[in-house]
């Protein structure tokens, strides 16, 4: 008998997982979202083997139920779900952060049902089923968080689908998640988010944004993601954030002080570390790569 994956929620994550799981493993894929108009679309793409038209149904045989929805919907959702979800499924998610799901999460699941935190790192500034990419994980870790009680089972088979699906599994105590993203996603996507507005702000701002050539666009892509979503995530995520923020602040300062200084030596100094760290991550990164 074939196994069966639920995803809930079909927009770009949740859209693409659903097409890397039925492209690349032997899942029969169902997916739900709470929009008709998403479900309309992804049942007629026909790329999926069935589109639940409740999110009950669509979780009841389910062995693993991906919920690719915003961390703030996440508790009420499995509260909902908890009642006809079968013994013995995985529950996982693709949550950017994890602190209060990780503490609220397991507490709401029957018995014989185990949670395991996920968050694929990856994504674009595109939105919706309709950017939905079978590819969007390829050589991108994929964190899995273990917490108090986790089933070692069940890591080991969210480990193994992250590899089928051409990532690359990253196994996190659930305390480094938040700290760790706040660093490479969250801050940046707030850093992006500032740029745009201060290039864009007085009476030169429209005659700054058309000067914007290659390294201010790759800098801010990020800034055109999903507000509504990107508000979820850093007020789930505010503390870790805000510390990262007031270090990123510290750094500026110091730059600004070089600059005050006119220490070119300092500066260059700086500027060669943030080059050597970047070179690293673009080597690991390139490293990583696998299916395409």
């Amino acid at each position: 008998m074939r196994r069966i994956a639920a995803v809930i929620g079909l927009g770009l994550i949740g859209g693409s997982l659903a097409l890397a799981l039925k492209k690349h493993t032997d899942f029969t894929v169902i997916g739900y979202d709470a929009c008709r108009q998403t479900r309309q679309l992804a049942e007629k793409s026909g790329e999926l083997d069935g589109i639940a038209d409740s999110l009950q149904t669509g979780v009841a045989e389910a062995d693993i139920v991906f919920l690719a929805i915003p961390p703030g919907a996440i508790g009420q959702t499995v509260q909902q779900a908890a009642g006809h979800l079968k013994a013995g499924a995985v529950v996982t998610d693709v949550a950017s952060t994890k602190g209060e799901l990780l503490r609220i999460v397991p507490q709401l699941l029957p018995p014989g049902v185990c949670y395991v935190g996920g968050h694929p790192m990856a994504g674009s500034e595109k939105t919706g089923f309709i950017a939905a990419n079978a590819q969007l994980f390829c050589g991108r870790p994929y964190i899995i968080t273990r917490h108090q009680g986790v089933s070692e089972s069940a890591l080991a088979q969210l480990s193994a689908i992250a590899e089928q699906i051409g990532a690359l599994p990253v196994v996190l105590e659930g305390e480094q998640h938040d700290p760790a993203v706040a660093h490479v996603s969250h801050t940046p996507y707030v850093t992006a988010a500032a740029l745009t507005v201060l290039a864009g702000q007085g009476e030169q701002g429209q005659l700054h944004l058309a000067l914007a050539a290659g390294g201010f666009r790759d800098m801010t892509r990020i800034a055109s993601s999903n507000p509504s979503l990107w508000a979820d995530i850093c007020l789930t995520n505010k503390v870790e954030i805000k510390q990262t923020i007031a270090r990123l602040k510290d750094i500026l300062d110091t730059v600004e002080s070089k600059l005050a200084n006119g220490d070119r030596a300092g500066l260059t100094e700086f500027f060669q570390q943030a080059k050597q760290l970047r070179d690293a991550c673009q080597e690991q990164l390139t490293k990583g790569r696998v299916r395409q």
